[in-house]
């Protein structure tokens, strides 16, 4: 079980929740599931808080918004606690990263049609960027703009 655990763990980071449920699909019981994530915590080669580290650096190079990142950590089981702390403590201003996104995909921001704002605004939402965040990288004001 241990020698699982730690083969799967040498390919690859995992999540606590990540690694049991791949144990698990393996055929090994719970308890024994338990104590293998128990003997690789305490031999640090497991650690929920460098894998959040790591999967929110990694979403940040690939220029995506604070919602994606919160869905990643959820898919990945990182506990919501754990993950509120390290979205508290990230340095990353969302915002400029919204509008460095969208400058390497659609290049200077302008005026624009109609369709065209609507569809970078629905492509910059969907990279997990709030409205208030696309605005500011699409510098767009809903309110003076048309």
């Amino acid at each position: 079980m241990k020698q699982t655990a730690l083969a799967m763990l040498a390919r690859r980071d995992h999540s606590r929740a990540e690694l049991k449920a791949k144990l698990l699909a393996k055929g090994f019981d719970s308890v024994d599931a338990d104590m293998a994530m128990d003997y690789c915590e305490s031999m640090g080669y497991l650690d929920d808080d460098r894998y959040a580290q790591m999967l929110l650096q990694s979403h940040i190079s690939r220029g995506h918004g604070p919602a994606k990142v919160k869905q990643a950590f959820m898919q990945k089981g990182i506990p919501a606690e754990l993950s509120n702390t390290v979205m508290n403590h990230c340095d990353c201003d969302w915002y400029q990263l919204a509008r460095d996104k969208a400058q390497r995909k659609f290049g200077a921001a302008g005026k624009l049609e109609h369709k065209e704002k609507a569809r970078r605004v629905r492509y910059l939402m969907g990279q997990g960027f709030n409205y208030d965040q696309v605005a500011h990288a699409l510098e767009y004001d809903p309110y003076t703009d048309d």
